[in-house]
């Protein structure tokens, strides 16, 4: 986006900024990067009414709070960076879920997100299901929402799947101790609570006490990674990748029947689609708009939110997806719908 931006000469930085909390969060997923044109800002949070999420304030450079800029920021209530700009006559752009499973706001809450909604220049959403949300429920006009299909970077994964040969196959199950005739399935992503690892770790203690086959990849690392340490000590049949790349996760990929998650599936539904692997959830997640791209029964499967049930999908074994996905998600076109708006929003004098 940011590129596509340079070409048409305008220039895009990214701001950013949490609290405490919201910042150790994100030191702990490990995922983050550094770039040129994105800045952390000091930043300000508020408790006015305990109805209302926490205020919170990104103290942006002095040029780039200037009223010609256009700010492209989220659409939430407690964004006040947003409401300022609103304020001020300031062209504004709100991005978001528009309509999520993984928040839970009260009514007036809710109320004054659909109102900076209808106050904005124009609304980005994630998904279509969250376009036609802000449309429906939020009483946006139509030309003014537009969904860009949230996805994440699949180039180094489709990349080091293509290198994935039948030696290199061979070479993981040896450097891991995993044997010739093991079934391997994979769960790739952080080990959090929202990912039920508990549930993981029990269904994994069945599925592996049914079927001495079964061996348990998992590249991801978080808060509960102890209980995947202790169902390694406990069975010896879990590899642990920590936080891996995708060359480290990739010849497991290729050989694994099953993508696990039994907790909430967001953007690793982008990266199953590219992996061709079917996602093993539950349904009582609270799951990211990302889920709107799996088709049910074919490239995800949800059981009960129980052990029992989870291992009996597991080892129900895997789907075979015959037909891949049309028009799977990608970061290159979000890219290129997300300029889009914001190019047609600077070309609108006010």
């Amino acid at each position: 986006m940011v590129d596509n931006l340079k070409s048409e000469g305008v220039e895009c930085r990214v701001f950013f900024g949490g609290d405490a909390e919201q910042l150790r969060i994100r030191a702990g997923r490990g995922d983050g990067v550094e770039t040129e044109w994105a800045t952390q800002v000091p930043t300000r949070t508020v408790t006015l009414h305990r109805r209302l999420p926490k205020l919170i304030h990104r103290k942006l450079p002095r040029r780039w709070r200037a009223r010609r800029v256009l700010l492209v920021t989220e659409m939430q209530v407690s964004n006040v960076n947003a409401w300022v700009a609103i304020a001020t006559g300031r062209r504004i752009v709100t991005l978001g879920h528009g309509s999520s499973d993984t928040t839970e706001q009260n009514r007036l809450a809710t109320v004054l997100e659909n109102q900076l909604n209808r106050w904005a220049d124009h609304v980005l959403t994630y998904t279509d299901r969250g376009r036609r949300h802000v449309i429906d429920v939020g009483r946006v006009r139509e030309n003014r929402v537009t969904a860009f299909r949230n996805a994440t970077d699949t180039v180094r994964l489709r990349a080091a799947l293509a290198g994935v040969t039948s030696e290199a196959e061979a070479e993981f199950r040896q450097h891991h101790g995993i044997p010739d005739d093991a079934i391997i399935d994979l769960y790739l992503g952080a080990l959090n609570r929202h990912k039920n690892i508990d549930l993981l770790a029990g269904a994994a203690k069945i599925v592996f006490a049914a079927d001495p086959r079964r061996w348990l990849v998992v590249a991801g690392w978080g808060e509960d990674a102890a209980l995947m340490e202790a169902l390694a000590s406990e069975t010896g049949r879990v590899v642990l990748l920590g936080q891996a790349s995708p060359a480290d996760y990739a010849p497991a990929a290729t050989q694994a029947g099953v993508l696990l998650n039994p907790g909430r599936v967001g953007l690793v539904a982008v990266d199953a689609l590219i992996m061709g692997l079917p996602i093993l959830t539950t349904s009582a997640s609270a799951h990211a708009p990302e889920f709107d791209y799996l088709r049910p029964g074919i490239d995800v499967v949800e059981t009960a939110p129980t052990t029992a049930a989870f291992a009996d999908g597991w080892l129900t074994g895997a789907i075979e997806i015959e037909t891949p996905p049309p028009n799977v998600p990608s970061v290159e076109a979000a890219a290129d719908i997300i300029s889009g708006v914001i190019l047609n929003q600077l070309a609108v004098r006010r």
